[in-house]
């Protein structure tokens, strides 16, 4: 497998059966927000080991001026619609720091062919995708932080879909990608390998949260952006703990729902940011996986 941040874009191969034998490790959910831990039960056929993890301590390190908790309103779509963003980049530098700093490249050589989230959070995203890729007739579409599934729905109404990640592997059974790069966005130029405004849509899938540069790598996603397209960004609360950053380990669901927002806000190239929680009644009982998407369009 090759890691190259500077790897060519390639096409995509037909795709192959995931080989048997790969048994890769899974994500462990995260408590969620307001302090509520979510139960150990194994679903999806043993394929997720669900990890119990406490609320940090309030006397942790976090953000500058008590951000993010302490602008937290009722849900999602308030939180992020009633938000006074602070005037300047409110983070720290140990805000993107990790457990785990060594390159990425040893972590995701290994590839991973399962899922990361549960039916439900997977089936909630196609939906989801299937009523905003319509409004974009014949749309360019780039996945970031891919792997072997973008979660796309099986009616194709785009004309192109670029995918990139950090496993080759994975990028080459992605039956929905026409091409590929091999990028490690964590590099010191995260760089995304396409045009100015290239593409109609950006998506990315619980994926955000392990990247240290995520203000740098929001502007390149609105720089490759058309005026008027559109960027997707879904997350739950599970996370790989030692590759996540510091700041989202340290918050809840209704607060990443803000760092996601604060992201495209001070990225400078976006309309407000909107946050929609496509939950069902069995997540808030702690029985599937949370859904939240913020998504937001770029300006002009």
């Amino acid at each position: 497998m090759a890691l190259s941040a500077v790897a060519s874009v390639r096409a995509a191969p037909s795709a192959h059966r995931p080989h048997a034998s790969l048994r890769p490790s899974t994500p462990s959910r995260k408590s969620s927000s307001h302090g509520q831990t979510i139960s150990g039960m194994a679903f999806l056929s043993g394929l997720f080991a669900f990890g119990r993890r406490s609320r940090p301590s309030s006397t942790q390190v976090r953000a500058k001026g008590g951000w993010p908790q302490s602008f937290v309103s009722a849900d999602a779509a308030q939180t992020l619609r009633e938000v006074r963003w602070p005037e300047e980049w409110p983070y720290t530098e140990v805000d993107f720091s990790r457990q785990d700093e060594s390159t990425d490249a040893g972590f995701y050589s290994q590839p991973r062919i399962c899922t990361h989230v549960d039916d439900h959070f997977i089936a909630t995203l196609t939906k989801h995708y299937a009523e905003v890729f319509p409004t974009y007739p014949n749309a360019r579409i780039l996945d970031i932080c891919s792997s072997w599934i973008s979660h796309y729905p099986t009616e194709k109404t785009w004309s192109h879909v670029s995918i990139t990640g950090m496993n080759e592997y994975e990028l080459q059974q992605n039956k929905q990608a026409d091409d590929y790069s091999v990028r490690d966005l964590n590099e010191n130029d995260p760089k995304l390998p396409y045009d100015d405004a290239s593409f109609d849509i950006v998506t990315c899938t619980v994926s955000f949260d392990y990247l240290c540069k995520p203000l740098e790598v929001m502007k390149e996603v609105g720089r490759v952006l058309k005026p008027g397209g559109m960027v997707i960004l879904s997350t739950s609360n599970r996370c790989f703990p030692t590759k996540a950053v510091n700041i989202w380990l340290q918050t809840g669901d209704l607060e990443h729902v803000l760092i996601y927002g604060s992201y495209m806000h001070y990225a400078g190239a976006f309309e407000a940011p909107e946050a929609l929680d496509l939950s069902g009644p069995l997540s808030r009982m702690g029985f599937q996986d949370p859904v939240y998407v913020i998504q937001a369009k770029k300006s002009g």
